[in-house]
């Protein structure tokens, strides 16, 4: 029956998705035998199975006898997604640190007396932040479930076996590769915020030396970092939701919608300010030989170089608005798409 069905996924989601399907097996076999102690022939009827699921209990109670001992600051239903944002962060992290040294050290000529130990010294403390920032989210998310289930288990003394939520479909089921990329993605767009701020620029070798004119004024920049980090917060968060609740819903996307406009204001905002932008660009173009200081080019540059922040901007918001029609689309469809129907077998 349908409501076995849900009370053990409403079971098993509560816990370590390792022990998902033995203990799957379990609650089957369990309620089986259960239902055969109360008939001697015949298909289980509707009363008898509701009276085995209220004697088994609400799953979130009978999923914490599974799990026995509860003091952790990461629960069981979130464990599983920690740890993989955990390692995406963390190698995002170094992959990063490692790429971007490597930059700097072929583009470098500051001569640093041990960029090993400053490379190092970075790794550690950016694998510090990200575990630190990582472990909080979840934390709160934690803390954040931990007080709905108090609140409904407050509202609804009287548990019913028509309380369970539905198993969800399994064409709303979200490709993990998707928030995966995005985390790696949100995490390379730091890396080079913070520490390889000079590549944003126009770069050129002129006599043997490798000339750089940035778009940016770095003094300016880094008072944004703080801005930086926020927006790289809700950017991770985003993901780090989809991939704990893995499917596709109304509530999702509605989250999605309001994250995606959070961080695209905080980006324009930080782009919008005229004093970001360095603002004697043309000029430092033509002082390293860049570019002439007369003919069709330069009269281009300086008559489009006021607008590129405009374009940028621009570009953000379009990119955010297509982000977030192709997730309302994907969700429409997956929603609107004709599921299967599946003949299942009587469970007695």
């Amino acid at each position: 029956m349908e409501v076995i069905d849900r009370y053990i996924y409403a079971v098993t989601q509560r816990l370590p998705e390792q022990q998902r399907e033995d203990i799957k097996r379990e609650l089957q076999s369990l309620i089986e035998d259960m239902l055969e102690e109360r008939i001697s022939t015949g298909q289980a009827s509707k009363e008898d199975v509701e009276s085995v699921l209220l004697e088994l209990g609400p799953p979130n109670e009978l999923a914490a006898k599974y799990r026995g001992y509860e003091h952790y600051l990461i629960g069981p239903m979130l464990i599983d997604a920690y740890l993989t944002t955990l390692k995406i962060v963390l190698a995002s992290i170094v992959i990063g640190l490692t790429a971007a040294f490597t930059i700097d050290t072929f583009l470098s000529h500051s001569g640093k007396l041990d960029p090993v130990t400053s490379y190092l010294g970075s790794l550690v403390t950016g694998a510090a932040q990200g575990f630190a920032w990582v472990t909080v989210i979840f934390a709160w998310m934690e803390y954040r479930q931990r007080i709905n289930i108090a609140g409904n288990g407050s509202r609804n003394k009287a548990w019913r076996p028509s309380d369970l939520p539905l198993i969800p479909d399994a064409k709303l089921k979200i490709k993990r590769i998707r928030p995966i990329l995005s985390i790696f993605f949100t995490i390379a767009v730091m890396v080079i915020c913070l520490y390889l701020t000079d590549l944003l620029g126009i770069w050129r070798y002129h006599d043997g030396v490798l000339v750089s004119v940035p778009f940016l004024d770095n003094d300016v920049f880094r008072r944004y970092w703080p801005l930086l980090w926020i927006v790289a917060a809700f950017s991770i968060t985003k993901q780090i939701v989809r991939i704990i609740v893995r499917y596709r819903s109304s509530k999702l996307l509605a989250f999605h919608i309001v994250m995606t406009i959070i961080t695209t204001m905080l980006v324009c905002i930080m782009l919008s300010d005229q004093t970001l932008w360095n603002p004697h660009f043309v000029q430092d173009l033509t002082s390293s030989n860049l570019m002439p200081a007369e003919g069709n080019n330069f009269k281009t540059l300086v008559s489009t170089w006021p607008r590129v922040k405009e374009w940028l901007i621009n570009a953000i918001v379009l990119f955010a608005l297509l982000n977030i029609i192709r997730e309302s689309l994907a969700w429409y469809r997956t929603k609107s798409s004709p599921s299967p129907i599946t003949q299942k077998k009587p469970l007695v």
